[in-house]
C-alpha cells in the first residue's frame, strides 16, 4: 500500500475545513421592525415617554449581543435634541425582543423617533422611526378631565359692513363617572392664511352629567371672505386639558381645470345667515265635541218642526 502524496493530503484537509467553517462563519440577520411610543408621566413642562423598540431575527443564525441606539430630531427644525442608547442581549433564530426606552421631552411640538440596531454578528441592520406630534395637547396628569369635545358646528347669525358674525357651538361630552371640574371654553377663529386671530370668545362648560352630551355657544365676529380654523380649547385653571379644531371656510374657492382654465366659485355668505330662533314647535289645539247633535244638525230640525206646524194648520 503506498502513502498518497503529503501535498494532496494537505489541499483535502484544508478543503474540509474551509467547507465546514463556511456554515460557522455565516452571520444571522436583524433588525428593527417596529416602534411603540407611550405616555408615562405629563407634567406641565415636560412628557415622559416609554419607547418601546421590537428587535427581530430575520435569517441565519441567532446573532450576539448588539446595541439599539435612539436618536430623537425635533420635526420642524430637524437638530438631534436626544440621543442614547441601550445593550439588546443575543437573539436566536426566529427570536423578538423588545427593548424599553424612557426618553423625557418638553410639552411642546413634534418630534420624530429613531431606533437602529447595531452589533457584532449583526450582517444586515435596519432601522425604524415614528413621529410623535403636539404634545402639547397631552394634558398633564394632575389636569386631567372626564370632558371631551365631541364635535362643532357653525351658523351663521348675520352678515354686516363686510364682517360675518358666526355662531360656533362645542359640543361636550362626560366620559367619566362622576361629576366634572369647573372648566372654561376658548373659541377662537384664526384666518387660515395670515394665522392671525380674527375674534376670540369665553364660556364656561357648566355641570354635565356623567355620559351626557351638551352644546355651549359663543358668537365670533369675522372679515368675510376668509377662510379660518376655529379651535375650542378647555383650560382647567391655566392648564389646557383638550383641544379640538374645525374649518370654515367663507372665501371664494378656485380650482385649477386644466393648464389655463380655472373655476371659481363664490360663497355668498348673507345665503346661510340664520335666524336666532329656530325649530320652535307651535301648540295645535284639537277641537272638542259635546255628546249629542252638533249646532248645524239642531238648527236643521227646528226648520223642519216650524215647516211642519205651518202644515198642518193650514
Amino acid at each position: 500500500m503506498t502513502m498518497a502524496n503529503p501535498s494532496l493530503l494537505l489541499v483535502l484537509l484544508v478543503a474540509v475545513l474551509a467547507v465546514t467553517a463556511a456554515g460557522c462563519l455565516r452571520e444571522g440577520t436583524a433588525g428593527v421592525t417596529g416602534i411603540t411610543v407611550e405616555p408615562v408621566n405629563v407634567t406641565a413642562g415636560a412628557v415622559v415617554l416609554n419607547v418601546s423598540t421590537t428587535v427581530q431575527h430575520w435569517s441565519g443564525p441567532g446573532v450576539g449581543a448588539g446595541t439599539l441606539r435612539v436618536e430623537v430630531l425635533d420635526d420642524e427644525t430637524g437638530l438631534r435634541v436626544h440621543e442614547g442608547t441601550r445593550q439588546v442581549g443575543p437573539i436566536g433564530p426566529g427570536g423578538t425582543v423588545v427593548v424599553p426606552y424612557e426618553l423625557i421631552l418638553p410639552r411642546r411640538g413634534s418630534y420624530r423617533v429613531r431606533a437602529s440596531l447595531a452589533g457584532s454578528g449583526v450582517q444586515q441592520s435596519a432601522g425604524g422611526e415614528v413621529t410623535v406630534r403636539s404634545l402639547e395637547r397631552l394634558p398633564p396628569d394632575d389636569a386631567r378631565t372626564p370632558i371631551t369635545i365631541a364635535d362643532m358646528d357653525f351658523l351663521v347669525r348675520g352678515v354686516e359692513n363686510g364682517r360675518a358674525r358666526i355662531q360656533a357651538e362645542v359640543q361636550l361630552t362626560n366620559q367619566g363617572d362622576g361629576s366634572n371640574p369647573d372648566l372654561a371654553v376658548e373659541i377662537k377663529a384664526r384666518e387660515a392664511d395670515a394665522r392671525l386671530l380674527a375674534d376670540r370668545q369665553w364660556t364656561t362648560v357648566g355641570s354635565i352629567p356623567p355620559g351626557a352630551t351638551v352644546t355651549r355657544n359663543v358668537t365670533l365676529s369675522v372679515p368675510d371672505q376668509h377662510n379660518y380654523e376655529v379651535e375650542a380649547v378647555l383650560w382647567s385653571g391655566d392648564v389646557i386639558v383638550e383641544r379640538g379644531s374645525r374649518s370654515v371656510n367663507l372665501a371664494p374657492n378656485a380650482t385649477a381645470t386644466g393648464e389655463r382654465e380655472f373655476a371659481v366659485r363664490r360663497i355668498d355668505t348673507e345665503e346661510f345667515v340664520t335666524a336666532r330662533e329656530t325649530g320652535v314647535m307651535m301648540p295645535v289645539s284639537t277641537p272638542t265635541r259635546s255628546p249629542g247633535f252638533g249646532v248645524p244638525a239642531c238648527l236643521l230640525g227646528l226648520a223642519l218642526i216650524v215647516l211642519g206646524w205651518r202644515r198642518h194648520h193650514d
